[in-house]
């Protein structure tokens, strides 16, 4: 990684081929379109938003000439142009402008608390451009349902309550999600930061990583109402609950960062986290989230250094 980020600095040329090339590779593994955009995080936070812009731009361009090229050798419809701006709208803008005001504030919790806004507008995006979210979900969600009963996974008298309950959390989830990717790519973006220029630097500061406790007295009520029956729970208010404990999902991943450093054995025990987190993703995201929920409250890192220190 520390070599990736290394030859991203070299020069504006270097950083406009990885950013472009790592873009493309997404359209196989997504994952990679993480470290696209963390690319350009990394020119922003390092040289400004001079550099971070014109790596974007040149990078749209090369994306778009490509696969304007891609698609009259194969015309398959894949290789459209417009993915190059979606790339330019959906994943570099945003981690851009995060990384500029990471940049300027210092303050790691502040951006991505200013995250959650790309996340919402993900949500309203979604009632301008679909009318209503869990028909659009639930149609789409028809054929893997079908799919699922194909192979007996589900039975059809309860595929219809299944289906409904998916599609009315999917508007939510996806909000989540790109809230998720765009906070990885720029924390990904400031640990290559620290690397090369500042060692040990990201992880001091993802350790300090605190929410604002307005998101706390928020997030008490969002609780209950996740306890709440499907059916009693508003589809705009489901959305809104499940980007809340996105983000503190994460508070709830420093937490168990920070107290596994303090105590010196965290290597065994992030692996298992990170191993439980694939095997049982739902459990324990949420597991997480309510740690974070309260530790905005208790603030156990300080406690458990409290507890360490002498006398």
């Amino acid at each position: 990684m520390k070599g990736l980020a290394s030859f991203v600095m070299r020069g504006p040329s270097q950083a406009v081929m990885v950013t472009s090339i790592l873009a493309l590779l997404s359209l196989v593994l997504p994952l990679f379109g993480m470290l696209s955009a963390a690319s350009v995080g990394l020119v922003a936070l390092r040289q400004g938003a001079r550099s971070g812009f014109t790596i974007s731009l040149l990078a749209t361009l090369a994306c778009g000439v490509f696969l304007v090229g891609y698609d009259w050798l194969t015309p398959t419809g894949i290789g459209s142009p417009l993915l190059a701006l979606g790339f330019l709208m959906l994943q570099w803008l945003p981690v851009l402008l995060l990384g500029l005001f990471l940049r300027s504030s210092r303050s790691l919790g502040q951006a991505i608390q200013l995250a959650l806004g790309f996340g919402l507008l993900i949500i309203l995006a979604q009632y301008l451009l679909l009318g209503s979210p869990a028909e659009y979900w639930q149609t789409q969600l028809q054929l893997l349902i079908e799919q699922f009963e194909k192979a007996g996974v589900l039975d059809q008298a309860n595929n219809e309550a299944v289906l409904q309950q998916m599609a009315g959390w999917m508007g939510g989830v996806l909000a989540a999600a790109v809230f998720l990717q765009l906070v990885f790519s720029l924390l990904l973006a400031r640990w290559w930061q620290a690397l090369l220029y500042n060692p040990g630097g990201f992880r001091i500061e993802f350790h300090q990583f605190r929410l604002h406790k307005l998101l706390g007295l928020i997030g008490l009520p969002g609780l209950v109402i996740l306890l709440l029956p499907f059916q009693e729970i508003p589809e705009i208010v489901r959305y809104l609950v499940t980007l809340l404990f996105a983000v503190l999902f994460l508070q709830g991943l420093a937490v168990v960062h920070g107290i596994l450093g303090k105590a010196g054995s965290g290597l065994p025990w992030l692996v298992g986290l990170y191993l439980l987190l694939i095997i049982l993703l739902p459990q324990a995201l949420m597991v997480l989230a309510t740690v974070g929920l309260l530790d905005i409250w208790i603030d156990f890192r300080t406690r458990f250094e409290r507890s360490r220190s002498p006398g």
